[in-house]
């Protein structure tokens, strides 16, 4: 009798070790955007997940997190070349991690573009996500934070002589301003609020602000107040061109601030996402 106890208690004791916790191997292309987002990297590409932890973190979360958190192998079919390019010249800005601090990571403008990049994917658009860290190159070259623009051209470059089908290049940037200036609430969701910069200094920049007015516009129509405009620089002290001379499609968007949260960033991601599909969609019919 005391064998059968023990032996039902060993099974209880493995099956609440299993339900608790365990690794799940991802497929090495799904890695590389959820890891950016959620999970702790280890050289096998095995994540632990807490169980506990996850269960009371997805009541907390929005439909983001309930979606992604037990991830599954995930393949793309359309083999298309990419025409979103989805970079960072400063690679490092940071999220609020407040809300993550389970997972142990800080959410960042690289993550912020895996997830627009799985949005974008969604519509059926093929992107490439920059995976070069602008400011370990400018460490490594010992240069000052200032030429980050030069090694993102650099990389811009390089990309496309790779991929020659794209079109439209993205800098996703965070702003370094309070929440409340970029956080607004919509239909009871929170958004971290987009904002468009715009170098007046490029050359060809009446043809970038025709794009971006249009983009703005939009987004204006269907999420008043999620816009906080078009920010046109120049001047010393100021690039004034964010290589937006190289093409008329190059975008620099700041979305939300230090202070948002990746769930809030995440809402804006879609939206952006939206916008310039139907952006595409409007162009391709012309």
């Amino acid at each position: 009798m005391k064998k059968i106890i023990s032996i039902i208690l060993i099974v209880i004791l493995i099956s609440l070790v299993l339900t608790i916790s365990y690794k799940v191997e991802l497929q090495k292309d799904y890695f590389s955007s959820i890891n950016h987002l959620l999970f702790k990297f280890n050289k096998n590409n095995n994540y632990k997940i807490d169980f506990i932890s996850l269960y009371i973190k997805t009541l907390k979360q929005e439909n983001y997190f309930k979606e992604k958190l037990i991830p599954t192998k995930l393949v793309y079919s359309d083999n298309n070349s990419p025409t979103i390019y989805i970079y960072q010249t400063h690679a490092n800005e940071e999220y609020s991690y407040n809300k993550n601090n389970i997972y142990n990571i800080v959410p960042t403008v690289k993550t912020a573009s895996y997830i627009l990049s799985d949005e974008l994917k969604k519509l059926g658009l093929n992107t490439l996500v920059e995976k070069e860290n602008t400011i370990s190159i400018l460490n490594s070259r010992k240069l000052p934070y200032k030429d980050s623009y030069k090694i993102s051209r650099e990389l811009m470059e390089k990309r496309s002589l790779e991929n020659p089908n794209l079109e439209y290049f993205l800098d996703i940037h965070r702003d370094s301003v309070k929440k409340s200036i970029t956080t607004t609430t919509i239909n009871d969701i929170k958004y971290a609020r987009i904002m468009f910069l715009l170098g007046l200094e490029n050359k060809n920049y009446l043809e970038n602000k025709k794009v971006i007015t249009k983009l703005n516009d939009y987004i204006n129509k269907n999420y008043p107040n999620l816009s906080r405009g078009i920010y046109e620089k120049q001047g010393k002290g100021v690039n004034g061109i964010y290589n937006q001379d190289y093409h008329k499609n190059v975008l620099l968007i700041e979305v939300g601030g230090y202070e948002n949260t990746i769930d809030e960033v995440n809402n804006s991601l879609k939206v952006i996402s939206e916008t310039l599909y139907n952006y595409i969609q409007e162009n391709d019919k012309k």
